[in-house]
């Protein structure tokens, strides 16, 4: 075991400074203006939700009870994959539920609604019924939901300024905002499905538009407003991350593509090759979501290895756990092969886990979680 030395100590704070690691997120700031004008999204959309329920609820419970269920069950898988995917630092729960609220009755029931039916009931105007059918969806949808959801990720900036920093935060946050847009606006169209067969057959209708929507989900408002903020991010620059205009332009134009052909592939494709546009789609945006990842783990790797770089030099970990922890799965597989003597695969996995956790704490400061993170690591070890 080594001595940490002053400048590995100096490197660490810097790290924790820039990135934001640890920072500490309060809904409540009565002097800031983005409380204020979030507030007002998002009691509007909850007050949209509130009225239009009011009328039907005697007629259409069973609808609206399905779709809550559905939607209740599809959040919990989505959540549970989101808090995997946050790979290193944990986003605040607060600012989490933050999100989701902003983006499911702020951005979908205060902005989006009344901009997509504007927007579209100028296109029947201007082009005839008939063109409209085809392209209003496709040329409407993708920028008026992908720039209402924008103006939510950018208020949670101005409310968490310390927190948001870098192309990582805007992933795991921006998804978090398209989550509660994609639930909400789920809710919405079961119950418009219930309404179109007059309240009959209710659950079935609300169950048969879930599994479509579930089924085709990879390309949805989650994986949209994630590659958009991660854009913003880049496009507007933070102490944690340099202003870069290509790869920002890049990623916030991206989800606006995807969701324009996904909305338009029937008109791109015919009846024929609809289908074949739609998987296109699809795959073009797995392709694009791990890119962006890779671009966020960058910065994020630059922090990690300022971080823990001390615990190498204490001894708390090896160094291909270090190598683990900035890598990816063959650095992982390596540190599990390299394991000390004694030490199952199993508990090497939850060694790296640990370590994690100790990153997180000594990010926060928290001396009591750095110590219990330290002795869990020696007591796997055996």
């Amino acid at each position: 075991m080594t001595a940490i030395t002053d400048a590995e100590r100096e490197r660490r704070q810097a790290a924790i400074d820039t990135s934001g690691w640890g920072a500490r997120f309060s809904f409540v700031q009565p002097h800031n203006a983005c409380l204020w004008v979030y507030l007002g999204l998002v009691l509007s959309g909850l007050w949209f939700v509130v009225t239009a329920v009011d009328g039907t609820h005697g007629a259409f419970n069973e609808a609206y009870t399905t779709a809550l269920v559905c939607s209740g069950l599809f959040c919990a898988v989505f959540l549970y994959f989101l808090h995997r995917f946050d790979r290193w630092e944990r986003t605040p729960a607060a600012l989490a539920v933050t999100a989701f609220l902003g983006g499911g009755l702020g951005a979908t029931f205060a902005i989006a609604i009344i901009g997509n039916g504007a927007v579209m009931s100028i296109y029947t105007k201007a082009f005839g019924q008939a063109w409209a059918t085809d392209w209003q969806a496709g040329l409407t949808a993708p920028f008026v939901e992908e720039t209402a959801k924008g103006a939510i990720f950018l208020l949670l900036m101005g409310l968490a300024p310390v927190v948001i920093r870098t192309v990582s935060d805007g992933l795991i946050v921006g998804a978090y905002v398209g989550l509660g847009f994609q639930i909400l606006e789920d809710i919405l169209y079961a119950q418009n499905s219930a309404f179109a067969q007059f309240g009959a057959h209710q659950s079935d209708a609300v169950l048969g538009n879930f599994v479509l929507r579930a089924v085709t989900g990879i390309p949805s408002h989650a994986l949209y407003t994630a590659l958009f903020a991660a854009g913003l991010i880049y496009l507007i620059g933070t102490p944690a991350q340099p202003r870069r205009i290509v790869p920002g332009v890049v990623l916030v134009l991206t989800p606006v593509l995807i969701h324009g052909i996904w909305d338009s592939a029937a008109a791109l494709g015919g009846q024929t090759f609809a289908v074949l546009v739609l998987l296109a789609d699809t795959i073009f945006s797995v392709a694009a979501i791990l890119v962006a990842i890779r671009w966020a783990g960058r910065r994020e790797r630059t922090f990690m290895h300022d971080i823990m770089a001390p615990e190498v030099t204490g001894g708390t970990i090896t160094q291909a756990e270090f190598d683990a922890l900035l890598g990816h799965r063959k650095e992982r597989r390596a540190a599990v092969k390299q394991r000390e003597k004694g030490v199952s695969r199993r508990r090497e996995k939850h060694v790296l886990r640990a370590a994690r956790d100790l990153a997180e704490d000594i990010a926060r400061g928290d001396d009591a979680g750095i110590e219990h993170s330290r002795a869990e690591i020696a007591r796997l070890r055996g």
